[in-house]
């Protein structure tokens, strides 16, 4: 990290992320991370800077745009020196203000990953088919007229190798209420996009 010590500016750039939440924090480094090893990420600045906007972080544009290109230059610069975890979090600790979480985030997405668990990763599998009911059942003795709702779900998921797998997972009406509000806040970002 030796010739990366001397770049001012690129080490401002990365202690202005003491101005950005965590989960966009990961967010950014992960999207950063599959760009800068080329496997067709959808990552641009531009959609970055408007999710920073969007998502009301303390920094003008400028400052925002000069934080993401110090990662995208630092994470390039990791992955084209081979440089150890421990190097890293040792440096990062030493020079910048990054915060402890935001630098084990960091750490361990580039101490991690090899090409060949990026490819798994991105393609985990297929849905082919989601099938639903909503079922009822008395199974408290106590109170035999008492009758519960759940919903139950069945993913049928094609794996990289073509063989289909089928989950069931079981939910209350409170948990699929979550789901809900989850798959909503997906739907809104993605519209953000398009």
């Amino acid at each position: 990290m030796q010739n990366y010590v001397y770049d001012i500016d690129s080490i401002r750039g990365l202690n202005l992320s003491l101005k950005v939440p965590l989960s966009l924090f990961a967010y950014m480094v992960d999207e950063i991370y599959k760009f800068t090893l080329s496997y067709q990420s959808a990552f641009s600045l531009q959609s970055m800077l408007q999710i920073f906007q969007r998502e009301s972080v303390p920094l003008d544009t400028s400052e925002s745009e000069f934080c993401i290109n110090s990662y995208v230059y630092l994470i390039r610069f990791v992955q084209k020196n081979n440089i150890s975890a421990e190097h890293l979090s040792k440096w990062l600790n030493e020079n910048t203000l990054v915060q402890d979480d935001h630098r084990e985030y960091l750490v361990k997405v580039l101490q991690g990953f090899d090409p060949e668990t990026v490819k798994k990763v991105l393609s985990l599998g297929k849905l082919k088919e989601l099938k639903w009911t909503v079922n009822q059942y008395n199974g408290d003795v106590k109170y035999p007229n008492l009758k519960k709702l759940y919903i139950l779900l069945e993913f049928h998921i094609q794996d990289e190798k073509g063989n289909l797998q089928k989950q069931i997972i079981n939910l209350t009406i409170q948990e699929f209420k979550m789901l809900q509000m989850e798959f909503k806040e997906i739907g809104e970002i993605l519209r953000s996009f398009m």
